[in-house]
C-alpha cells in the first residue's frame, strides 16, 4: 500500500515523532523510507548557492547532516530500506516536487503548531504540503507552543 514513504525532518520534536511514526508504518507495509532535510535559508532563497559564502553553505550542510543523523538514529533497528536526502529551497515546494518526481506513496511529517500570528506571517510547511501534495499526507502534531 505505501511502497515509498517520504519523511521531511527539520530537527523539531514533531519531526522526530513523525519519523518514529513513519518507521512503524514502514515496518507494517515493508516500505522504503527517505528522510529529507531541506535547508531553507533566506540567503539561499533569494540567490543561488554559488553566490553565498562557502563557509555559510558548509555550516548549513553540517547542521542538515546533524538533523538527518538524529532522525536516522530512530531507524537504527529498522530492517527495511532507508535513505537520506539533503536539499535546498522552499521546504513546501521541495517536498511536493520530490514526492511527485520520485513516486512517493505517503508523506509523514511533523507539525509544530505555530500560533495564529506566527503561522500567518511565516506560513506553514505542513499546510502547504497538505494542499499541494499529490499523495496522501499524514501530519503528526507537535506540542502546543
Amino acid at each position: 500500500m505505501f511502497r515509498k514513504i517520504l519523511v521531511p525532518i527539520d530537527g523539531s520534536d514533531a519531526a522526530l515523532r513523525a519519523a518514529n511514526y513513519a518507521k512503524g508504518v514502514a515496518e507494517k507495509f515493508d516500505s522504503a523510507v527517505t528522510l529529507l532535510h531541506i535547508i531553507e535559508h533566506p540567503g539561499y532563497l533569494l540567490t543561488d548557492t554559488k553566490d553565498l559564502p562557502l563557509n555559510l553553505i558548509e555550516d548549513m550542510d553540517k547542521n542538515g547532516e546533524q538533523v538527518i543523523a538524529e532522525a536516522l538514529a530512530i531507524f537504527a533497528d529498522f530492517a527495511g530500506r532507508i535513505s537520506t536526502k539533503l536539499e535546498y529551497g522552499h521546504a513546501g515546494k521541495k517536498i511536493t516536487e520530490l514526492s511527485k518526481e520520485n513516486g512517493y506513496s505517503l508523506i509523514v511529517m511533523g507539525r509544530r503548531g505555530l500560533s495564529g500570528v506566527k503561522q500567518l506571517l511565516m506560513g506553514s510547511v505542513s499546510n502547504y504540503v497538505l494542499h499541494y501534495s499529490q499523495c496522501p499526507t499524514l501530519i503528526i502534531k507537535g506540542e502546543k507552543q
